[in-house]
């Protein structure tokens, strides 16, 4: 595995409902690109996929200086499951060609959305809690799901995912920002040479509080705390 190496997957809720935030989305996610190709120090590559009532997959593994921008166009229904289902096993067939030492030491995989599953037809809740909890557990991918002006965790819960953020539509972008937070600080880690244990702490301390934080603030916006029902 290449410690100066990261991958992210991210997967983009394109339902009608996300139609007014059209614009925040693909500067969120062109930031993403624009700053990590910015960064010179060592090697990132992203996965981009979009769902409605179908999954698109925009592109698998590309180098992030060889993308352009992003085009989004949302309408139609949410089908997370499947969106989320496709990402995760062509995220691993696509690790999974690669030899052991060509693979990147962390793997990110981040959910955009606005609303609840409801098109799904591939995969169900549970064939997706057991693919992120086995990518999680033995792979050691991290999963961030970003929620917009969502209020409470329960579909993110029932999925599985230990990282979650919530923000508005008004700040649809500081979720973005938390990937290219983490991403940044993880590649200047490893150029310094640290070794993949320290990396690996170092890349989930960052995410669960740039998270936390996140979602402190959007709490602090609308005046409650997000409820697990």
């Amino acid at each position: 595995m290449r410690n100066d190496y990261i991958h992210i997957t991210l997967i983009c809720d394109k339902s009608g409902s996300m139609y007014t935030s059209k614009d925040d989305v693909i500067g969120g996610v062109n930031k993403i690109i624009d700053e990590q190709k910015a960064n010179k120090e060592g090697k990132c590559t992203v996965s981009l996929y979009t769902f409605n009532e179908k999954v698109e997959e925009v592109f698998v593994g590309k180098d992030v200086n060889e993308i352009g921008e992003f085009k989004y166009s949302p309408d139609g229904l949410t089908a997370m499951n499947d969106g989320l289902g496709i990402a995760i096993d062509n995220t691993g067939k696509f690790l999974a060609a690669m030899k052991e030492e060509d693979r990147p030491g962390k793997v990110l995989i981040a959910v955009f959305t606005d609303g609840l599953e409801n098109a799904s037809k591939e995969y169900t809740l549970k064939q997706v809690q057991d693919k992120i909890k086995e990518q999680t557990d033995v792979y050691s991918w991290e999963f961030l799901y970003l929620g917009c002006d969502i209020t409470t965790s329960k579909a993110a819960d029932d999925l599985g995912f230990k990282y979650k953020t919530y923000n508005s539509r008004s700040n649809l972008r500081k979720g973005y920002d938390i990937i290219n937070t983490v991403t940044s600080c993880y590649r200047s880690m490893a150029a310094t040479g640290a070794d993949s244990a320290t990396l690996a702490m170092s890349f989930c301390d960052t995410l669960n509080e740039e998270a936390t934080k996140n979602t402190e603030d959007f709490e602090n916006e609308i005046g409650q705390k997000i409820s697990n029902e």
